[in-house]
């Protein structure tokens, strides 16, 4: 019996990058690439994708494999970073890192870094996987504007958990939370994945 095997086309690859470029012209796009790009392998999926504005990983390992591959554009670490210890790292590769919990924000705060890092406060908007809580969110973010570490200004995102139900109403109350938080703040927002980009224009930041 013959193990099953998977052929990525990289010409279609590179089309499904221009096509969501085209439907958010104005927003930058961040591939994600975690988990081995989804098993397809990183560094190939990276290098087939040189247009991508950034990556996304969710380790720091990958985010090194993709710095010593050659990948030069900003990469995001999806969940930030796990010990205190990465930080330095993260500062000298040039790498963003996602916030989204105390221990990561005390941990930015205590460090002694010869650079400050790019940050993404992330904001739990209604997917209640990673995030700071709402009623949280503004103590939080002034901490961040305060920190010596953070690179200013400080970018927000955040993640939709039912963009692919139009109709539920759920999106559009993330929106309303997402937008209200955010306004009036300078830095850089996300919050549409593949599903944002396709069915709601509006969050195409």
């Amino acid at each position: 019996m013959q193990a099953a095997t998977v052929v990525i086309n990289r010409r279609a690859l590179r089309h499904n990058l221009q096509r969501l470029r085209e439907l958010a012209p104005a927003s930058k796009l961040v591939a994600v690439v975690k988990a081995n790009a989804y098993g397809h392998g990183l560094l190939e999926t990276a290098r087939t994708l040189p247009d991508a504005d950034a990556f996304g990983v969710a380790r720091l390992e990958e985010a090194l494999r993709l710095r010593a591959g050659g990948i030069t554009q900003p990469i995001l670490l999806l969940e930030g970073f796990f010990e205190a210890t990465d930080l330095p790292v993260i500062s000298a590769q040039h790498l963003h890192t996602a916030v989204h919990n105390e221990e990561q924000l005390a941990a930015l705060e205590a460090a002694g870094l010869d650079e400050p890092v790019t940050v993404w406060m992330k904001l739990d908007t209604g997917m209640h996987r990673l995030g700071v809580r709402p009623e949280k969110a503004e103590a939080f973010y002034q901490r961040l504007t305060q920190c010596k570490n953070v690179r200013q200004p400080v970018n927000i995102v955040s993640h939709f958990a039912r963009a692919d139900e139009p109709e539920c109403g759920a999106t559009e109350q993330q929106l309303d939370i997402f937008n209200t938080f955010c306004e009036g703040k300078p830095g850089q927002r996300s919050i549409a994945a593949s599903g944002g980009i396709l069915l709601w224009p509006q969050s195409h930041f």
